[in-house]
């Protein structure tokens, strides 16, 4: 009976001891289960290490890879790059979450990574020759500011060609004629500042549209201008003769005044000499006489020094040499000249021959 008891109770104890180990056994199992499903890899996602939507023919770029969970193993991962030109590898050997992309030629590339049959998110880029892109950039800007100042020269032709231009002449009594000779018939003589238009230039002459009809002048005489300077010219023109007008105007009324004083004079003279005898009336009249001999031996005298001072001689320093001519003459070559400023030095530039017909044309 005692032995029985005995046996009984070590049952008991080998069941207790049995049912400890089997629940041990049981949570060390669970606890190897949970630890085995934190490290179990769920995802992959790999992020670019720059900026740059397009990428560079010939270089590296760093990608980092992370998983889920983050203690999952990342190790034996496959690099997917479906462009035969580039490679896609792990990164340093230390650190085993990171991957490089080596580029090869132009176009588009794609590339993931995988680990067993979990596949990593998908980034596609498009490589392009950075420096080519740039030179063709450079040369499309370089073509749009050429097209750019071809434009605008074109634009200052267009507005230079609106701009109507007349020939004005620029000396007085200049002759127009028919044939671009001085043979032929005068059909008119022209006044500075008048303007024609121009049809051409025929050697030393320029055909000009008269009334219709097709005529030449000296293109000496002639200054190619706008209509705008045309009108300006001539508005100045007719504001000197104003003022000239204005100072004859007044010259001529100096001189009534003076004829008046002069009559009052005179007058005053006779009146006295009536009151006078005989004797000094005669003697007046010898002496008046005298007098008025004497002033127009003056006055022819002073005739004579004007008039040979008219008919005087200028000298010209012509192309060929000095040359002698009428003060008519050089007072109509400073005349013809003075727009310039430099009348001397436009003489200057013609030969005696050349001046004395340019006067005998025009004259």
């Amino acid at each position: 009976m005692r032995k029985r008891k005995f046996r009984r109770r070590k049952m008991q104890q080998m069941m207790i001891i049995v049912g400890i180990v089997f629940v041990l056994v049981i949570i060390i199992a669970v606890v190897i289960l949970l630890l085995k499903s934190i490290k179990t890899l769920k995802s992959i996602t790999i992020t670019p290490n720059f900026a740059e939507t397009e990428l560079d023919v010939d270089q590296d770029y760093v990608f980092t890879i992370k998983g889920n969970p983050a203690k999952a193993s990342l190790k034996s991962l496959e690099f997917n790059v479906d462009d035969s030109t580039a490679t896609f590898k792990k990164g340093d050997k230390a650190d085993s979450q990171t991957a490089v992309l080596h580029t090869g030629a132009e176009g588009v590339v794609t590339l993931y990574v995988s680990k067993d049959k979990i596949k990593s998110n998908t980034l596609t880029f498009n490589v392009v020759d950075q420096a080519r892109k740039a030179e063709e950039e450079a040369a499309l800007a370089q073509k749009a500011a050429e097209e750019a100042q071809m434009a605008a020269q074109e634009a200052a032709q267009e507005l230079e060609s609106e701009e109507e231009y007349v020939v004005m002449v620029i000396g007085d009594n200049v002759r127009m004629r028919s044939e671009p000779n001085t043979d032929c018939d005068v059909v008119r003589t022209c006044k500075k500042g008048e303007t024609y238009t121009k049809i051409e230039t025929v050697d030393d002459w320029t055909k000009i549209d008269y009334e219709g009809k097709e005529c030449y002048i000296k293109s000496e005489f002639l200054k190619e201008v706008t209509k705008e300077e045309a009108e300006q010219f001539k508005a100045e023109a007719e504001s000197a003769e104003g003022d000239t007008a204005s100072e004859t105007k007044k010259e001529e009324k100096k001189q009534e005044e003076t004829k008046k004083e002069e009559t009052t004079n005179t007058a005053a003279t006779e009146t006295a000499t009536t009151t006078a005898t005989d004797q000094a009336a005669a003697a007046n009249q010898a002496a008046a006489d005298a007098a008025a001999q004497a002033a127009a031996q003056a006055a022819a005298e002073e005739a004579a020094k004007a008039a040979a001072a008219s008919a005087g001689t200028v000298t010209i320093q012509c192309s060929d040499g000095p040359a002698s001519f009428t003060k008519a003459e050089y007072d109509y070559f400073v005349a013809t000249w003075n727009y310039t400023g430099m009348p001397e030095e436009m003489m200057s530039h013609h030969s005696a021959g050349e001046l004395h017909t340019l006067y005998n044309n025009t004259h």
